[in-house]
């Protein structure tokens, strides 16, 4: 496994899942309610990000996004190495550079930020022993399943930038957009360019090609390993059209996922 992958993915697929936690889940929104600051993240060898968050929502900001002359950083956090990086998010003890503007920023990264980041744990990493019954519940299924196919389709394009393996079957990949979708449900755009490949949620009004899930639950199984592409496609609850080159490869850099994830 490449740690700078990795990082990217730490960063870019799930991290990011807090501007959707701050709309999913109540006790995210209430710890931010009241709060009106922006945390940049930086590790060696990834693309920056930063989380700006405003009266309990939550703006995921990347790329020229983070230059726009309305945003400023409250907080920045640095990691001299992506394996630091990893280490705190997989719950290890790091203590990155930072730059503040307060203290209690810094406060805010301690406490608060802390209560999102077991949030989101509880949604996309739940205990062994109470995910079956948590699932049950559809309220529940519903948000880990859409946090879980959001983190998998982001996960799939840092794969593509950074990952050996990735970067060659990106490099497959004509250029162009890729609806990946749930009917119903949440979609990602990938799009790619020369190689290179960006994830943004929604889907496009022209893409090149399209993968698309009949329901949740297919999702659901298909990226727990309960099933598989064929299967789904067999009882009509999984579609493609388009570019076929564009989908094969797709499928390739998703087989891709479960090393990173887990």
């Amino acid at each position: 496994m490449d740690a700078t992958t990795k990082a990217g993915i730490n960063l870019h697929a799930i991290l990011r899942n807090i501007q959707e936690l701050c709309d999913i889940d109540e006790t995210a929104a209430q710890v931010v309610k009241n709060k009106k600051i922006t945390v940049k993240f930086s590790v060696k060898d990834c693309e920056p990000m930063a989380l700006a968050f405003d009266s309990g929502k939550c703006v995921y900001l990347r790329g020229e996004a983070l230059n726009a002359p309305d945003v400023k950083f409250n907080l920045k956090l640095k990691f001299s190495t992506p394996e630091k990086f990893n280490l705190l998010v997989d719950g290890g003890k790091v203590i990155p550079g930072f730059n503040l503007l307060g203290i209690g920023n810094l406060g805010f990264m301690l406490k608060d930020f802390g209560v999102m980041s077991d949030r989101l744990a509880y949604y996309l990493q739940p205990k062994p022993e109470l995910k079956d019954e948590l699932l049950k519940d559809k309220a529940y299924f519903e948000a880990n399943t859409t946090l879980l196919a959001y983190t998998a389709f982001h996960a799939l394009a840092e794969i593509g930038n950074s990952d050996h393996v990735g970067k060659e079957i990106a490099h497959r990949i004509p250029d162009g957009k890729i609806n990946v979708l749930v009917k119903d449900g949440p979609a990602v755009t990938i799009i790619v360019k020369d190689g290179h490949m960006t994830a943004k949620i929604g889907q496009d009004a022209a893409p090149s090609a399209i993968m698309e899930f009949g329901d949740l639950a297919t999702v659901n199984a298909v990226l727990n390993g309960k099933t598989d592409v064929y299967s789904a496609m067999g009882a009509g609850l999984f579609k493609i059209s388009g570019l076929i080159v564009m989908l094969d490869n797709m499928s390739k850099l998703l087989s891709l996922v479960a090393k990173y994830l887990g």
